[in-house]
């Protein structure tokens, strides 16, 4: 574990220094009509294993896709989805989430700070249905962050984003307030 935290910090400071030759990357193409330059689309992802307070192993996966469009060149509006899918190998079970909603952004060029709105829609472990497994349930998330896009090419850019849920009570489906993100813009 310790070895994988050093090569990833080691990347991303890599990564920051390299964004620091290129400070124009979000000027547009000069052949571009202007609503192409306004749209963005942006695809983050996770993977992780681990084991959780139980002693219960784990692996999952998530896909998180938006779509922004920008107000001006420091402000956007957008929306965002979430789906994540949970195995539990020792027992043999999985689930899945997965919600949608707004966000707002607010560009300092790289750095941005971005608040979000999200509904969820997990089983809950602390209801269950007529089956007796969790019932599904929609959780709130008032997410604030700061994150930080790096240039990689005249189209392309790598962004990272750490927020805070604001509506976090314990107990919670969610493991933690904090919420962090890797994503590729287009």
């Amino acid at each position: 574990m310790k070895k994988w935290l050093l090569v990833s910090g080691i990347f991303f400071l890599s990564l920051s220094g390299w964004a620091q030759f290129n400070p124009s990357f979000r000027k547009p193409a000069a052949s571009q009509p202007s609503d192409q330059r306004k749209v963005y689309f942006s695809m983050g992802g996770g993977l992780g294993f681990g084991t959780d307070v139980n002693g219960f192993n784990y692996n999952y996966y998530s896909l998180l896709p938006m779509i922004g469009y920008r107000l001006s060149d420091q402000f956007s509006v957008g929306a965002t989805g979430t789906y994540q899918r949970y195995n539990y190998t020792s027992v043999g079970a999985s689930y899945t989430q997965y919600g949608a909603g707004p966000f707002v952004r607010y560009m300092i060029n790289p750095v941005f700070f971005q608040a979000e709105y999200d509904l969820i829609s997990a089983p809950n472990i602390y209801s269950t249905n007529s089956n007796g497994e969790p019932a599904r349930s929609t959780f709130p998330r008032m997410l604030f962050g700061i994150g930080y896009i790096f240039s990689s090419g005249k189209r392309t850019s790598l962004g990272g984003l750490v927020m805070y849920d604001v509506l976090y009570h314990v107990p919670s489906v969610f493991a933690s307030p904090i919420v962090t993100r890797i994503f590729v813009s287009f």
